[in-house]
C-alpha cells in the first residue's frame, strides 16, 4: 500500500513500522550490537559507527575497524545479521585494526540497550580559540537533555564557534529540530526558524517554527556542519534554516547532504504506524527545493576519513572544519 501511495521518483521515504519500532527510535533504545559498516572495494566490512552506550561501543568497536570473522565464521553480512539477531548471547569478533596493525578479538553480547546521540567537547584552534565540537547522531524525541547539557557546557567555555558533526544523522523529530535551532542564536524570540507548509486542502495545518532565546543559548559568529548523503531531514532543516540568520557564516563540510526537504506526520491503526510525506519544509526565506542535497561550501568537499576517530584533529572533515576556522577558507 506505502508503495502504491508513493509519489515516484521523488518520494523515497514514506513507510510503515510498528509502533514499538518508533517508540524504541523516540526514546533511543534499540537491540543488537550497535554499529554500522559497508563493504570497501575489497568486500571487507568496515565499520564506520558505532552508536554511543551501544555494546558495540562499551566492547571497544572502533570506526575504521575491519571485521574478518564472526563465531569463527567468515564475516558475511549474513552472518553479522543472525549474531546481531541473537538476544542474549555474545558472539566473538576477529578484527584488523589498521591503526595499531594488529588482528583483535573482542566479545560483544547482542542485548536490548539504550543509547545516546551526543557528544559534547572542545578543541584549540592554531590561534589558540576554544572551538566547539559536538557529535549529534539523531534527533530523537528524548535527545533534548542531552542538547541542553552539551550547550550548558558550550556556553562555560564560551565558544563562538561550534562545529556539528551530522555525518550520520538521518533526521528525526521536527520539535528537536527547533530546540537544537534555539541554542544556535539568541535574540531572534519570535522569528521564524522553518515553516511547514501542506497541500491546498490542509492548509489548516501549516505551522512555523520560532525562536525562543534559552539560558544557554549562544550568540555564535560561525557555525560548521559535518555532512554526508547520510545527513537527512531534520539535518537539512537545521542547516537550511541558520543560512537566512547567519549566511556565509554557515559552513558546510564533507559531502552533499541526502536531499529531503520534506516532512511524514504518522497515523496509526494501534500496531503499525504509517509515515507518508505529507508537507514541505522551508526555511525563512521558502527556500526547499532541495531534494538533490544541500551542498558543501565551496572547496569544503571531504571523503569520511575511516583511519581516525571523529572527534580526532586529523580526521579528514574535523581538520578541514579547523583549517577553515584559522583560515577562512577550505585548504
Amino acid at each position: 500500500m506505502i508503495d502504491d501511495l508513493k509519489y515516484k521518483p521523488i518520494d523515497r521515504w514514506s513507510m510503515v513500522m510498528t509502533k514499538e519500532e518508533n517508540d524504541n527510535f523516540l526514546n533511543q533504545t534499540s537491540g543488537g550490537f550497535g554499529f554500522s559498516y559497508s563493504a570497501n572495494n575489497t568486500k571487507e566490512r568496515v565499520v564506520f559507527f558505532t552508536r554511543i552506550d551501544s555494546p558495540a561501543y562499551r566492547a571497544g568497536l572502533k570506526r575504521g575497524d575491519v571485521i574478518l570473522t564472526v563465531n569463527g565464521k567468515k564475516a558475511t553480512v549474513e552472518e553479522i545479521q543472525k549474531a546481531s539477531l541473537d538476544i542474549g548471547v555474545t558472539s566473538s569478533f576477529e578484527i584488523y585494526r589498521a591503526s595499531s596493525d594488529e588482528n583483535l578479538q573482542i566479545d560483544i553480547e547482542s542485548k536490548e540497550y539504550t543509547f545516546r546521540v551526543t557528544e559534547a567537547s572542545t578543541l584549540a584552534s592554531e590561534n589558540n580559540e576554544t572551538i566547539g565540537y559536538m557529535l549529534f547522531d539523531s534527533f530523537t524525541s528524548t535527545a533534548t537533555t542531552e542538547i541542553d547539557n552539551a550547550f550548558d557546557y558550550f556556553k562555560e567555555q564560551n565558544i563562538k564557534k561550534l562545529i556539528i558533526d551530522l555525518r550520520y544523522n538521518g533526521g528525526g523529530s521536527v520539535i528537536t529540530a527547533s530546540i537544537l535551532l534555539d541554542k544556535l542564536v539568541r535574540d531572534r524570540d519570535d522569528e521564524v526558524q522553518f515553516l511547514l507548509e501542506w497541500n491546498s486542502n490542509m492548509q489548516h495545518k501549516n505551522q512555523a517554527g520560532r525562536f525562543e532565546t534559552d539560558n544557554n543559548s549562544i550568540d555564535l559568529d560561525t557555525i560548521i556542519f559535518l555532512t554526508t548523503k547520510r545527513s537527512a531531514s531534520a539535518s537539512e532543516l537545521v542547516i537550511n534554516s541558520m543560512k537566512p540568520y547567519l549566511g556565509e557564516k554557515v559552513i558546510t563540510i564533507g559531502e552533499r547532504t541526502h536531499g529531503k526537504p520534506v516532512g511524514m506526520e504518522g497515523r496509526t491503526d494501534g500496531k503499525y504506524i504509517y509515515y507518508l510525506v505529507n508537507f514541505i519544509i522551508s526555511n525563512r526565506d521558502g527556500f526547499y527545493d532541495y531534494f538533490d542535497g544541500l551542498e558543501v561550501t565551496e572547496g569544503c568537499e571531504a571523503e569520511d576519513d575511516l583511519s581516525h576517530q571523529r572527534g580526532d584533529r586529523d580526521e579528514g572533515m574535523l581538520k578541514k572544519a579547523l583549517f577553515y576556522i584559522d583560515n577562512g577558507y577550505c585548504g
